[in-house]
């Protein structure tokens, strides 16, 4: 039997030190930061790092390759605009983006540095660029775009089964949420437009894929950790892998895997 000893006085102050330092750390690894002379930091970026690495770990356990596959980023704020860039970075072609005042479309996909200026010239949390397509315009072409890729980055419940339903019949594979309940439904939770996606398409569920902040303040009330940039962003990356390969180990179909995750999390909770 496994004996747990309570923090110390001093294992307290430690773990609540490497949090408030933590999350607030400027991002020196040019890895994971579009500039780092613009000090952005962990909190600014990681939660769109852990929808783009859900991507990334999805096609390394269920088969298939990032590299190449078309992406639509729904929303440029914090998480949308690092998601874009994340995905971007990892070959992944961005092919469409939707903001709240309107949008971009290529469908060669923008080249990595066209996303990064994009990251670089947002305006505060809105997409910025002299060639915006009005959004009634972009609203209307961007869900039958062919796209394997929908990360729903805006606000939640904006999503309806017909935008959905228009991607699917245009190629989409799979779908990382930055939003919590991306889904136009009225329940709380695994409403019916979430379930018909679950059940066309792989859907990895929010609290899987948009977990980098929640992951972030786990990691630094451990006991004395690394505080590079490098174990930090680790950390979350391979938590979401890790959830995404138990998700697998208990249903490897390329559906339901959102069904699966919450079934293994509720198990885990009661």
């Amino acid at each position: 039997m496994q004996v747990i000893f309570p923090p110390t006085e001093a294992d307290k102050i430690n773990r609540i030190g490497q949090l408030r330092q933590g999350v607030i750390k400027v991002i020196e690894n040019p890895i994971y930061s579009p500039d780092v002379s613009r000090k952005y930091t962990v909190a600014d970026m990681i939660t769109g790092y852990g929808v783009a690495e859900a991507v990334k770990h999805f096609y390394d356990i269920y088969g298939g390759d990032v590299k190449g596959k078309r992406a639509v980023v729904q929303g440029f704020g914090n998480v949308g605009s690092a998601a874009a860039y994340y995905l971007s970075q990892m070959g992944a072609k961005v092919v469409g983006i939707i903001d709240r005042a309107g949008g971009l479309i290529n469908e060669d996909g923008f080249s990595f540095e066209e996303i990064k200026e994009m990251f670089l010239n947002k305006d505060g949390n809105a997409l910025r660029s002299s060639n915006l397509i009005p959004f009634e315009k972009v609203n209307e072409k961007i869900w039958s775009l062919k796209t394997e890729i929908f990360a729903p980055c805006a606000a939640s419940r904006l999503v309806s089964q017909d935008q959905i339903d228009q991607m699917i019949a245009s190629g989409l594979e799979v779908i990382s949420c930055g939003a919590n309940v991306p889904f136009a439904d009225k329940e709380i939770f695994f409403g019916s437009i979430m379930e018909h996606t679950d059940e066309k398409v792989s859907l990895i569920p929010d609290f899987i894929s948009n977990c980098g902040m929640a992951r972030v303040f786990a990691y630094f009330m451990e006991r004395r950790v690394q505080m590079t940039d490098e174990a930090i962003f680790n950390d979350t990356s391979m938590t979401i892998r890790n959830a995404i390969q138990n998700t697998y180990n208990n249903n490897s179909s390329r559906t339901q895997i959102s069904s699966t995750a919450f079934e293994i999390a509720l198990k885990q909770l009661v």
